[in-house]
């Protein structure tokens, strides 16, 4: 099952949207600060993380600086305040997907199913990954 992380300060927002996720299938985690979304990914690297942009202690876009591109969580950023320049940074930065509150269940739906499928297909390229390290180069080749 993959594991979503949610990040924002709107207590009522954070638990409504938890509850979606779980719905479409998640393990769920919560953060209402940055500092707390870094714990939580320090415990476990989630698979998905939803974050707003405007946090108490920073710009939700600061948790897409550490990460490799390809290597860490899919990003969605959500916000209520957007404008072309922060989608454009935010996707440039690596971020899959920029919503808008209030939030388009159907549109937040796709995206998390979308997500999903990426997360399900990671791991089974990781999988044959390791199955190719382990045949070794030529595999049994007699």
């Amino acid at each position: 099952m993959a594991r979503a992380l949610i990040v924002d300060d709107d207590d009522a927002f954070l638990s409504g949207l938890a509850e979606v996720v779980k719905r479409e299938g998640f393990t769920v985690a919560t953060a209402g600060t940055l500092a707390d979304a870094r714990r939580e990914m320090a415990d476990s690297t989630p698979d998905i993380v939803l974050v707003d942009l405007l946090l108490p202690d920073g710009n939700g876009m600061e948790l897409l600086e550490p990460l490799e591109p390809g290597s860490g969580p899919e990003i969605v950023l959500i916000t209520g305040n957007a404008s072309l320049e922060t989608a454009v940074d935010a996707l440039r930065r690596g971020a899959t997907d920029y919503l808008t509150k209030p939030i388009d269940m159907g549109r937040l739906k796709v995206t998390l199913n979308a997500l999903a499928r990426t997360v399900e297909m990671k791991d089974q390229i990781g999988n044959l990954r390791g199955e190719l390290r382990r045949l070794g180069r030529f595999g049994p080749l007699v």
